[in-house]
Order: C-alpha cells, then sequence, then structure tokens
C-alpha cells in the first residue's frame, strides 16, 4: 500500500508521461524530426525534467523497494537538464522519450492499481 504523498507524485509522474507521449504524436513519432527541430526537443525536456523533480520527491524507502525502475538516473537526467542543458545527447533524450517514458508510466500505472 503506498501513501497518498507517493500516489500524488506517481499520478503526476504519469501526467507527464502521457504529456511526452502527446508530444511525439504531434511532430511525429521519429528521430529524425525530432533531432532536427528543436521545438519538439524543447517539448520533451520539460516532462522531462518535471518528471526528474517529482522522482526526487519520492522517499528513499519507496526507490528502494522499487529499485527495478532506475530512480537515481532519472534525477540525474533531470539535473543535466537545468544545469548542463549544452551537453544533452539528443539520442539519449530520444531513447529515454521513446522507450523509457513507457516503461516508467506502466510501472506507475500498476502501482496505483
Amino acid at each position: 500500500m503506498i501513501d497518498e504523498r507517493t500516489k500524488k507524485i506517481l499520478m503526476a509522474i504519469v501526467k507527464h508521461c502521457n504529456i511526452i507521449e502527446e508530444t511525439k504524436l504531434y511532430f511525429g513519432d521519429n528521430y529524425s524530426n525530432f533531432e532536427e527541430n528543436s521545438i519538439y526537443q524543447n517539448a520533451i525536456l520539460t516532462p522531462v525534467t518535471q518528471i526528474g523533480e517529482l522522482v526526487k520527491r519520492l522517499s528513499n524507502e519507496f526507490r528502494q523497494e522499487n529499485s527495478e525502475i532506475p530512480w537515481k538516473n532519472i534525477a540525474g537526467m533531470r539535473d543535466i537538464v537545468v544545469h548542463n542543458y549544452e551537453t544533452i545527447d539528443k539520442l539519449i533524450l530520444w531513447n529515454v522519450a521513446d522507450t523509457e517514458i513507457e516503461k516508467l508510466k506502466n510501472f506507475c500505472i500498476n502501482l496505483l492499481k
């Protein structure tokens, strides 16, 4: 059983995962479109940043109990986006948006059931 605070965080993570999915549908679900369009990139960066911030709000106990999700990497991606924007690898960001976000979303949804 998860507490209300954690539920709210997980629901917010799902919301931002949905935003990423909607963004991909809007701009075209392929790396070529993403790589060439800074507006597309920024539209993905914002929810990735929000997800990283939300992950930092999860308790250490929760993260340890659910270690199949790379919480530290998710929070670290947020830090890179915020503090070292110019060093972001577009391909890594695309892979996060294209594959990892769905895994995170499904994990959160399953916990919320």
